[in-house]
């Protein structure tokens, strides 16, 4: 009895022995588990003469495309000024050909990555999922080949219009018409350097097409033409020497000049500010800006700007400067791009 028991006892331990070992070796493959070597090269995987690649990783298969996705748009990112608050106002239409703003802006900002529709090829390549650390990796990439034509389609048919819209600026009788046609070649012009410079990366040769006219080029020629076109501005109201610089901005970003002599376009400004009684600790002052704008150079007259709010602080003088800064907000942004769409619509297209 006492041999049977001792060799039962002897056959667990070595059972509980050989258990042992084996959960041993099972931890030491998880251990000793590598990474594939795309992880930390994808270039090893996806050759960079023939792909742009770049690897994400997340908690999740998805968290870790969106990783890759946003590392891959960093290489699309162009150093290119557009002023996108009025863009598509000087790029809806000419002469009944569309261009598609939308689609250009698309392919020069990383937003093109991310679109569902693929729109620049991107393309899901290796996944791998690391058990030590519970971590997905994924390769994202981008055949150059498929992809380039995209871009070089897109800059051919922008440059079309482009050269369009210079012909009828050197066309035009006016000079204000001069002035809306470049600054819609401006905007076309702007658009298409970026997408240069993306062309360029991705095909990596020297076949991006040279531009018909360049940005530079059409600034000058902008900067000389907009000192002829004289705005009056004229406030009243409330802070009026602020308010007046405040449209002075916005005639100096659209390329006017300001004065009082030989004038071509007028604004009529005024804000009004007062006290108002509400059951709180606050003080409280209600606001309303309007603006008209006189085009004397077509005799068209803009529809009165017209904004208001209300605002609050511990002191008067901090709501009513409250107010201020959000009428300059107003007066750079919406009031702006009214004001452009107005003078691009003066043309009469």
């Amino acid at each position: 009895m006492i041999n049977k028991k001792h060799n039962s006892t002897k056959y667990l331990l070595y059972l509980n022995t050989l258990l042992l070992l084996l959960l041993f070796c099972c931890a030491s493959t998880k251990v000793v588990q590598e990474l594939p070597g795309w992880v930390k090269k994808p270039t090893s995987k996806y050759r960079e003469a023939l792909y742009l690649s770049a690897v994400g990783s997340g908690s999740s298969r998805e968290e870790a495309k969106r990783d890759a996705i946003s590392s891959l748009s960093n290489i699309f990112r162009v150093d290119v000024y557009s002023d996108r608050r009025i863009i598509k106002v000087y790029t809806e239409k000419i002469k009944g050909e569309k261009i598609d703003v939308e689609q250009s802006m698309n392919l020069l900002t990383n937003s093109a990555l991310k679109s569902e529709n693929r729109l620049i090829n991107v393309r899901e390549g290796e996944t791998f999922f690391d058990t030590k650390t519970a971590t997905f990796y994924v390769l994202m990439f981008i055949n150059r080949t498929e992809t380039e034509p995209l871009y070089l389609d897109e800059i051919e048919k922008n440059d079309k219009v482009l050269e369009e819209y210079y012909r009828s600026s050197r066309d035009a009788d006016t000079k204000f018409e001069k002035f809306i046609y470049l600054k819609k070649a401006i905007q076309v012009a702007s658009i298409n350097k970026g997408l240069r410079q993306i062309h360029q990366l991705i095909s990596q040769m020297d076949d991006t097409p040279e531009p018909p006219i360049t940005v530079q080029k059409l600034n000058l020629e902008l900067s000389d033409l907009g000192k002829k076109i004289i705005t009056d501005i004229k406030v009243s109201g409330e802070f009026p020497e602020e308010l007046a610089g405040f449209l002075r901005e916005v005639i100096q970003d659209t390329g006017f000049t300001t004065g009082s002599e030989n004038v071509d376009l007028t604004i009529k400004a005024n804000l009004k500010i007062e006290p108002i009684s509400l059951p709180r600790k606050e003080k409280f002052v209600r606001w309303r800006l309007l603006i008209d704008v006189n085009n004397d150079m077509t005799g068209n007259t803009m529809k009165t700007f017209t904004k208001e709010g209300r605002e609050g602080h511990a002191t008067d003088e901090g709501a009513r400067s409250r107010a201020l800064r959000e009428v300059k907000k107003i007066i750079t942004d919406e009031f702006y791009i009214e004001f452009n769409n107005f003078l691009n619509k003066s043309l009469g297209e």
